[in-house]
């Protein structure tokens, strides 16, 4: 498109669409403020969808300490020379259990007793937090897992709650804004300070309970079907779930022994065939103990123990370690998710916003 002399450059809308594509959030958020016309081309589905295009490329980590004396949450800007700013999309809520991050939206699970807790979904980068309605089971809530998709912003969040011996499941949809029972379910998440759950294509992953610790993997797609998938048939110590490139694999962490990590990738769900994809040693485990949670964000691999996260590169084979530091002060017991920015919005349905601008 061509611009005559006699034509305002930003009235033309294709070159001021593309370059408002470029802003980060936090300018973009005040553009919205100088004009109806800029307004109306920020808020726009297409607009909002073609953004986040470009924010995937940038994708960074979230950081929140696990215990109830920090109220912050951290965005990691850069990883050589580590440096960390304050989330404020999420200040001011106690205890946050961060259990996924998904096209810049977050799920907060804020506990304030056995049997009392708050789910919020919140968008950091616009200062949006969505609450949730209470759900009709809060005798004896359990873990909860989000199920994006298929549009940008839709998600169900399952909700498990039960004794030792009868479990049932809640589902919460974005679109109808309302809980829904599902019922008695044959298998419960298993409860872990290091291992959530991953969702790849509007399918939730967790793994579940046995005798011996962990026992198969809970699967739950956006029809409300359940099912099961069975781990290698190797012994494996300590896994983790990960979504790598789009598919379901399994980190192993081998142990302080073999100072290795695999990686198995699930080939077949219907016949639980697994591959291992990826063996690599692991320096640091003689200095830095074991590893209580793993995230991935593109081809990078982010290992975090008590005290330190080392990032592993899987083009290069190559370990990277940095101690998170904010104001001078060394966080440990950290744990970590992969984000991206954006400006969806946190409702769809008929929920309670509320905007922290």
């Amino acid at each position: 498109m061509w611009v005559t002399q006699n034509e305002n450059v930003f009235e033309v809308e294709e070159i001021l669409t593309n370059i408002l594509l470029r802003l980060p959030v936090k300018s973009l958020l005040i553009c919205k403020s100088v004009c109806k016309y800029w307004r109306s081309i920020i808020s726009r589905p297409s607009f909002m969808e073609s953004h986040l295009i470009q924010s995937q490329h940038n994708p960074t980590y979230v950081f929140y300490p696990y215990d109830p004396w920090h109220h912050n949450v951290y965005l990691l800007r850069k990883t050589d020379g580590e440096m960390t700013e304050s989330l404020p999309g999420c200040d001011g809520i106690y205890f946050k259990g961060i259990i996924c991050s998904f096209n810049g939206l977050i799920c907060c699970v804020n506990y304030y007793s056995a049997f009392m807790h708050h789910i919020r979904i919140c968008n950091p980068a616009t200062r949006e937090v969505l609450l949730l309605p209470q759900s009709r089971e809060l005798k004896h809530p359990g873990e909860v897992g989000v199920a994006f998709g298929p549009g940008i912003n839709e998600y169900k969040v399952f909700q498990f709650y039960g004794g030792t011996q009868h479990y049932g499941c809640e589902v919460y949809s974005s679109i109808t804004g309302s809980w829904k029972s599902i019922g008695r379910v044959a298998h419960t998440p298993y409860s872990s300070f290091s291992s959530n759950h991953v969702c790849i294509n509007g399918i939730v992953y967790w793994f579940t309970r046995s005798e011996e610790g962990i026992g198969s993997i809970l699967v739950v797609n956006r029809e409300e079907f359940f099912s099961t998938i069975r781990l290698p048939k190797e012994k494996i110590l300590r896994p983790y779930l990960i979504n790598l490139e789009g598919c379901l694999c399994l980190v192993v962490d081998n142990g302080l022994e073999e100072y290795r990590f695999d990686i198995w990738a699930l080939q077949d769900s219907k016949e639980s065939l697994w591959t291992k994809k990826w063996s690599d040693y692991m320096p640091f485990c003689s200095i830095a103990g074991i590893i209580n949670h793993v995230v991935v964000r593109k081809n990078e691999i982010l290992l975090g123990t008590i005290t330190h996260f080392f990032l592993y590169n899987m083009g290069t084979r190559t370990w990277r370690k940095f101690n998170w530091e904010h104001d001078g002060e060394e966080i440990v017991i950290c744990l970590s998710v992969p984000y991206t920015e954006s400006l969806l919005p946190c409702k769809n349905g008929n929920e309670k916003e509320i905007n922290l601008q």
